[in-house]
């Protein structure tokens, strides 16, 4: 009898341990969506212009250890985010995006779990240089609730944190590109 409860109990840690095993941030929960306030219009010099040249500074993630963004699941977000809102060039655009995550700033361990992503955005023009060059600090809070077991309400607070942090990029380079959009757009003729 005593041998079968330390098999089973066995059995329920092992399940435990597997249960636990980190997650890397899934691609398709950081893509950020089309909003109202994201919209690009037929006109923005933005609309299929712009080129991912660059993300670095992610992590990938250790299954013994914490959820992590990647470099390669946040470019590919990135570029489903900028496809999504018609901004991603078919070919070679005329802006070229440089990414680099700053930090990721993550809980030990906790009920509720809040991420904060901190990245840098650099737009470059093709005759213009440099556009806009930002970095954007979002936190984002996963509640208890969302899942029972720690590590997984850590990887949605880090996909959460990456999803928003991608749309109020874009919502402030087309703010940005609606008030001076011939600094987004084509090269200003010299004479």
């Amino acid at each position: 009898m005593r041998t079968l409860v330390l098999r089973l109990a066995m059995v329920a840690t092992l399940g435990l341990m597997a249960a636990a095993c980190s997650q890397p941030a899934r691609t398709d929960a950081m893509i950020a969506n089309v909003t109202e306030a994201t919209v690009v219009k037929p006109d923005s010099p933005l609309k299929e212009a712009m080129t991912v040249a660059t993300v670095t500074g992610g992590e990938d993630t250790s299954p013994l250890w914490i959820s992590k963004v990647g470099n390669e699941g946040f470019l590919e977000a990135l570029t489903l985010s900028l496809q999504q809102h018609t901004m991603l060039a078919t070919s070679d655009g005329t802006l070229t995006l440089r990414v680099t995550l700053v930090e990721l700033e993550q809980p030990f361990a906790g009920f509720d779990m809040e991420v904060t992503s901190t990245v840098r955005y650099v737009v470059e023009h093709k005759s213009h240089g440099i556009v806009f060059d930002e970095t954007i600090k979002h936190a984002h809070l996963q509640d208890f609730s969302s899942a029972f077991v720690g590590s997984k309400r850590l990887q949605l607070a880090n996909e959460g944190a990456i999803r928003n942090n991608i749309r109020l990029f874009i919502e402030k380079v087309i703010a940005e590109s609606r008030q001076d959009p011939a600094r987004f757009g084509s090269a200003v003729p010299t004479s």
